[in-house]
């Protein structure tokens, strides 16, 4: 508290000290303000946002890993009757909770068009690469000596409509293995490329 001879000689005692306590109330509300500004700001960075919502990923057709593949699809196949032939064809794909159905088929095109057999893997994801098609084949009395084509044909399973027939083409994936049937017997191989990534 200031002494009186320190007063200023217009101010009283008591005029000064309301002067000194509205400067001293007008500093301590620009500090209440300044304060609830810096916390409003606090808390608006503070906030947490709704995450993005869900949206189901969309399907892929098939991708078959032929490098992986056996047999390998650039090296020709020769088996003799009762012979059994094994393949194993990996594969990835986004499958949006359809599952993928594979058909082996033999000479497809040809008179002697046959359906091997069939086999499915369940839905995954394009991360998944442990899935992998495997059938197998015994090569029958009846099948002629010479060259044969087997077909897998891929898609998932609500794309096939009657056989190796489907709704989208571009949900499709081919591989193809030649092979040399009872090669002993065999008089030409003329038609029977050592590549077996085309057509016959």
């Amino acid at each position: 508290m200031p002494r009186f001879d320190q007063f200023p000689e217009f101010a009283t005692r008591l005029s000064y000290r309301r002067q000194t306590t509205s400067r001293g109330g007008l500093f301590l509300g620009l500090a209440r303000l300044s304060l609830m500004g810096v916390t409003a700001s606090m808390s608006s960075g503070c906030l947490i946002k709704d995450p993005p919502p869900y949206t189901q990923p969309k399907q892929t057709p098939p991708r078959l890993d032929l490098v992986a593949a056996l047999p390998s699809p650039d090296q020709l196949i020769v088996r003799n009757t009762g012979d059994t032939i094994a393949f194993n064809v990996p594969v990835v794909s986004e499958d949006a909770g359809d599952r993928l159905e594979a058909w082996l088929q033999l000479d497809v095109g040809t008179p002697d068009e046959d359906l091997i057999t069939t086999a499915n893997v369940p839905p995954s994801t394009l991360d998944d690469t442990s899935r992998a098609f495997t059938l197998s084949y015994t090569v029958e009395e009846n099948l002629a000596s010479g060259c044969h084509r087997f077909t897998l044909r891929v898609s998932h399973e609500l794309n096939f409509t009657s056989g190796t027939n489907v709704l989208d083409p571009k949900d499709v994936a081919e591989v193809y293995w030649w092979a040399n049937i009872d090669p002993e017997n065999s008089t030409t191989l003329v038609n029977c490329p050592l590549a077996s990534s085309g057509g016959m």
